[in-house]
């Protein structure tokens, strides 16, 4: 009886010292102000506005490492054609935002944007050997890591060390941060390092934060002789409160934005649903505006008035985010595609629990996070759960067309080849075996997740089709470009009657540029699961290599996706000038 008295006595003790810690760090966490915005009902109204940016933008699409591979060649390629200076943004999802991220705000690695994006070569001068070759900086090499061998030993490592305290919803931003970005200076968790735009928005932030300091953050690459940066805009997609999932719809999903300036969701949204479990009708609020990147995940002070300016950035008092929000987080949460499977599938949950000990659910990332209302007021903190910006819209392009973009490159870095002479139709509607499946629901044929991103007519797509069809049965490269008129979507808030251009841009096999290969190499492709380069361009998602090599790909894969998606750009100059037109 005297041992079970001791045991309680300790544990009680245990108790009460775990709550008094918890009480001191929330007392002591850094009071600061922030800035926040509530929603822009123009485009003229986002926080960007004045920065005066060309309507112009290209958007990476998903795809894991495939799509960071083909980006890094076509950011090569626009580089080549003088076309950067042009564009006012990126919009990347997923594999693309680990590029776009590392190409934003790189700050070690690579000396500048020549070691960054690597060296174009001529098809004809692609050998066996040079493409097992790597130069130094070259941000595709660290696509020949393994991010899975780095989360599996991390896992193991996370629960032996801390049990069940771990924080388990950052295992899978920690993998992506030490495999991708720590080589480019971009994650260190011992010293984490909150993002803005520039030494004007830190000093300013600073001036209102003193307890601060300019090493806290880091800043857009600027330096002499690189290349000019467009305004990163990083999507993912926000599932809910955590005390309601897993819902019934998880197809409820909303875009959820990170940027320089600022985090959040422009358009608000009541979302109405249902426990999936016990069937309680559930209610929620998202988006409505945004925070500066420094301020998301903090508690506001309860003294102040929570309404937000219509027209202008509105200070906050806030307790600051015990954890930093960085640069991995944006491109983590945006890369998280198990987050609306995992979310919605009980079975999942349960038979990880009892085989792992823990429920796969507890991976999906996690914020504290603020909606505001309609009219504008920031609404209570709540935990809410985040997940790939893949699994609402791929591509990043309503993200644009939400901002007024005009003139836009759509790059579908995809694994789908596409079946040529197809009759769409709404009696007749594509499949996700025929085309990518992240492009048709945009002209209304809906698929999974994606029932609410209509954007064009069905008629628009034939359009798109048929030119994306033409060129693969004419052997070049796999784009087309179209002008064409937004419809109304309330979902996302884009209005009818937008005017934008867009060149669709498709991973694909391109004959033109094959048979200018040296024939060992173009042997290598031609023997498919047999060769080198088992499904290129159209690398699997995952296990490309088998299953111990998960998402990795050998440096001969990555250099030769990484030319051919270079080639793409430069041999079609003529085609991409329209980006450079002037109002």
């Amino acid at each position: 009886m005297k041992l079970i008295k001791t045991n309680q006595s300790t544990y009680y003790q245990l108790f009460l010292l775990l709550l008094f810690s918890f009480l001191v760090c929330t007392s002591c966490r850094t009071k600061g102000t922030v800035l926040a915005w509530s929603k822009a009902d123009t485009p003229e109204q986002f926080p960007e506005a004045s920065l005066n940016l060309p309507k112009t933008g290209v958007c990476f699409s998903g795809g894991g490492t495939r799509a960071m591979n083909c980006a890094i060649g076509q950011m090569k390629g626009l580089d080549s054609i003088g076309l950067w200076d042009d564009i006012g943004y990126i919009s990347a999802v997923s594999g693309g935002s680990w590029a776009s991220t590392i190409f934003t705000y790189y700050r070690d690695g690579a000396e500048n944007d020549k070691q960054l994006l690597g060296t174009i070569m001529a098809p004809g001068d692609i050998t066996l050997e040079n493409l097992q070759q790597m130069t130094k900086g070259f941000m595709g090499e660290v696509i020949t890591k393994s991010l899975m061998d780095d989360l599996f030993g991390r896992l193991g490592l996370d629960l032996i060390s801390h049990g069940i305290l771990q924080k388990m919803d950052f295992i899978w931003i920690d993998g992506i941060g030490h495999t991708y970005l720590k080589p480019f200076g971009l994650y260190d968790p011992e010293h984490p390092k909150y993002f803005t735009l520039d030494i004007a928005t830190r000093d300013d932030i600073l001036a209102r934060n003193p307890k601060l300091k300019a090493s806290d953050f880091i800043t857009v690459h600027k330096q002499e002789g690189d290349i000019k940066r467009p305004f990163l805009v990083v999507n993912s997609s926000l599932l809910g409160p955590n005390k309601d999932l897993p819902l019934r719809n998880p197809e409820n999903l909303s875009v959820f934005n990170y940027t320089p300036l600022y985090i959040g969701s422009n358009y608000p949204l009541r979302i109405t649903d249902k426990e999936l479990i016990f069937g309680k009708t559930v209610h929620f609020n998202v988006g409505g505006g945004f925070v500066e990147p420094f301020g998301f995940g903090s508690d506001l002070l309860s003294s102040q008035n929570r309404q937000l300016s219509n027209t202008d950035a509105t200070p906050l008092r806030v307790k600051l985010a015990k954890k930093r929000f960085e640069a991995v987080d944006a491109t983590g949460t945006s890369s998280a595609a198990f987050g609306a499977i995992v979310s919605s599938n009980i079975f999942l949950q349960l038979s990880s629990d009892i085989l792992l000990g823990y429920s796969l659910d507890h991976l999906i990332p996690e914020e504290e996070y603020w909606p505001i209302s309609k009219s504008g007021v920031v609404q209570k903190a709540e935990k809410y759960r985040f997940t790939d910006g893949g699994n609402l819209e791929n591509y990043g392009l309503i993200t644009l067309l939400q901002r007024g973009v005009e003139r836009i490159v759509v790059f579908i870095n995809t694994d789908t080849p596409i079946t040529v002479d197809l009759s769409p139709s709404a009696n007749c509607p594509p499949q996700a075996s025929q085309i990518d499946s992240d492009l048709f629901p945009l002209f209304g044929y809906p698929i999974g997740n994606h029932i609410n991103n209509q954007i064009f007519t069905k008629k628009d797509f034939k359009t798109v089709y048929d030119g994306l069809s033409t060129a693969k049965k004419e052997g070049r490269s796999v784009m087309t470009k179209t002008t064409l008129r937004t419809v109304k979507n309330k979902w996302w808030g884009i209005p009818a009657g937008h005017k934008v251009e867009i060149l669709w841009v498709y991973n694909e096999t391109v004959p033109e540029w094959q048979n200018k290969l040296k024939e060992p190499v173009l042997n290598q492709i031609c023997l498919g699961p047999k060769g080198q380069f088992p499904d290129f361009p159209l690398y699997k998602l995952i296990f490309e290599n088998g299953l111990t090599k998960g998402i990795s790909l050998t440096k001969a894969q990555v250099n030769l996706l990484y030319q051919l998606s270079a080639w793409n750009v430069y041999s079609n100059k003529e085609v991409f000038d329209f980006i450079k037109k002037k109002k």
